[in-house]
Order: C-alpha cells, then sequence, then structure tokens
C-alpha cells in the first residue's frame, strides 16, 4: 500500500471503487484506448491497474482536464507505486534495499535517456514534457524508504528534524513532483511540501498497530515522554489516557498541515489545479476526524471514515475549489 499519497497519493480509504460512481468518466477508458490520441495514452493496462489498486488516485485524477498531465502523473505514480512496492514487499531488509538501489541506479539511467524498462521510460517522458521536473524528490523518497529498512526497530526522537525530515522525504516530495503538472511555480513549494507531510502523518497515525508488527514506532520519543506515553504501552496496543493526548497532538499538528496546505493552494496554484488538490486535502482529512471522533483509538480497528463521511469530505473539496475560499479550517 502506498503511503504517499499523492498523489497523494497516495492510498484507499473508500470502499474499492466508490468515487467511480459519482465522478465523470475520462474522455477515453481502457476500452477505446487504441482510439485515444497517442498523448494522451497512458500505457498499456495501467487504467485499470489505477483504478483497481488506489481508486482515490484514480478518481482524483479524471480532475485533471489536461491530458498531458494526467499521463505523466500516472507516469510518476508507476514509479512511486513500483518502489514502495519493493519496500514494503515483506521480504528479506537486504533485498528490499538492493532493489531500491537498484530503482536509484535505473532512475539515473532513465534520465541519461536510456530507460531500462516500461516504468523509467515513461518517467523519462514525464520529465521531457515537463522540464521543470526535478530529480532531487525521487532521491529524496528513495532516502526516505530506506530509512524504513535500515532498523529492526524504527524510532525517531522529535518531531523536528526527526520525523518532520522523514514525512518530507517520503511524502512531501510527491508534491514537488507534481507541481510542474499543475502549471504551480516555485511559491507552491511550501504547501505542497506541508501537503505531503501531513497525508504521511495521517498514515501514521492510521497505521501505528500495523507498524508496531513490523517493529516500528513514528511517534516522536521525546512527545511520548512528555505526555508520560510509555513506548510499551503502544508495543502492547494498549489505549491508555497519555497515548491519547500523543495522538491527539498529532492530529492537531496534521490539521495544522492541512490548512497551511489549502491556503497555500488556493493562493498559489491555479485554478483548474485546486479541485484535485482540495478534495485529497477534504479526503484525508476525514482520517483525521474520524480518529478523533473514536477517542484516538487507532488499534482496536482500521480508522475509516463512513462512506458518508468520505462523500461529504468529496463534496466540500469541490464546493471550497469552485468558490475558491480557503476552506473550513481557516474560517
Amino acid at each position: 500500500e502506498m503511503r504517499m499519497l499523492v498523489f497523494l497519493l497516495f492510498l484507499v480509504f473508500l470502499p474499492r471503487g466508490a468515487l467511480g460512481w459519482v465522478l465523470p468518466p475520462p474522455q477515453w477508458s481502457v476500452r477505446n484506448y487504441k482510439d485515444a490520441p497517442r498523448s494522451t495514452r497512458m500505457g498499456g493496462d495501467t487504467e485499470a491497474t489505477l483504478r483497481a489498486n488506489d481508486p482515490l488516485l484514480w478518481s482524483a485524477s479524471l480532475l485533471i482536464r489536461d491530458q498531458q498531465a494526467r499521463v505523466a502523473l500516472v507516469s510518476i505514480y508507476r514509479w512511486c507505486r513500483r518502489a514502495d512496492d519493493v519496500a514494503d514487499s515483506g521480504g528479506a531488509r537486504i533485498d528490499a534495499l538492493e532493489g531500491l538501489g537498484a530503482i536509484s541506479r535505473d532512475l539515473d539511467s532513465a534520465l541519461a535517456g536510456r530507460p531500462k524498462n516500461e516504468i523509467d521510460a515513461g518517467l523519462l517522458e514525464a520529465f521531457r514534457a515537463y522540464p521543470e521536473l526535478g530529480k532531487e524528490p525521487f532521491r529524496e523518497m528513495l532516502t526516505g524508504m530506506r530509512t524504513d529498512l535500515e532498523s529492526d526497530a524504527l524510532r525517531f526522537n522529535t518531531w523536528d528534524p526527526d520525523l518532520l525530515r522523514y514525512c518530507e522525504r517520503v511524502a512531501g516530495g510527491v508534491g514537488l513532483m507534481l507541481l510542474p503538472l499543475l502549471g504551480a511555480g516555485k511559491e507552491a513549494a511550501a504547501p505542497a511540501l506541508d501537503l505531503g507531510v501531513a497525508i504521511q502523518l495521517t498514515n501514521i497515525l492510521r497505521d501505528v498497530g500495523k507498524d508496531v508488527d513490523l517493529g516500528r514506532v513514528y511517534l516522536p520519543m521525546d512527545e511520548l515522554e512528555a505526555c508520560g506515553c510509555l513506548i510499551e504501552d503502544i508495543l502492547e496496543r494498549r489505549l491508555t489516557p497519555a497515548y491519547q493526548r500523543v495522538i491527539q497532538l498529532q492530529i492537531s499538528r496534521a490539521r495544522d498541515l492541512y490548512a497551511s496546505a489549502r491556503f497555500g493552494a488556493a493562493t498559489t496554484l491555479p485554478p483548474a489545479a485546486r479541485t484535485p488538490v482540495f478534495v485529497i486535502i477534504e479526503l484525508l482529512s476525514a482520517i483525521v476526524d474520524e480518529l478523533e471522533l473514536r477517542d484516538c483509538d487507532n488499534f482496536s480497528q482500521k480508522v475509516q471514515p463512513s462512506a458518508l463521511s468520505a462523500f461529504r469530505a468529496l463534496f466540500r473539496g469541490w464546493r471550497a475549489a469552485a468558490s475558491n475560499t480557503t476552506s473550513r479550517f481557516c474560517e
């Protein structure tokens, strides 16, 4: 499962395909793929794969009217997805690290004009279509993924710089990857980073129990101590008042980040690019809201908003984009 989100990725929070019920179909689909202009084709069965594996991203991508941008987005998605699958393969850590190393070397080869596979060839075409794309966010993402694999008991001492830097690497860079596709300038970089960090923090909050099984605790150690929460409480999945204070602190932080991203999107993105960003912010914020409604319990069951809550979030995103407001967070 992707941690990026962007894509923002990154992530399935609704019943599979649910968003497809309410969004209009694309101008072309897998069925009439051969009739689509060459410049708008995604390649092979990418469309069907994307819709099956990441309906949220697929649905959000339909809101992008520029078909060249949509093709580039999916090419970037496929590259990120492959790296994420290698990092979370469940096999030996050394094999995953070697796989990420191979992806890094192939990235250099592709951007030198020598792609070694279909995914890298698609990424090269995205770089050619959007010369503003930078290689650094791709490298940073791989560095962040290696962090997950370099220890049997992953811990982060502080939010800033430790966990913040990790979130910027594995998710914040996705926003930077997408800015050229959205027609945004450098002034949109800071809010794009905030959105990626917010999404990764939301992933962390949602997956505490799952990460414990892998020996990982992403919550900052200094904040656990300040709230009186023992690491043993997390490892044993005990929902204590101290643990709830830690989670509430992260909820507040995530909301601040989403608010910054929303305000930044409203003030720095071209109007046509705001809708998918606003929709993603609202949908991901619904996860945070659901966690708070559950008294910060992310141990007993997966944190997932109801279909009704998700559709309300979807509507809020559309409405905010249409009215060019800066959201419920900035009222």
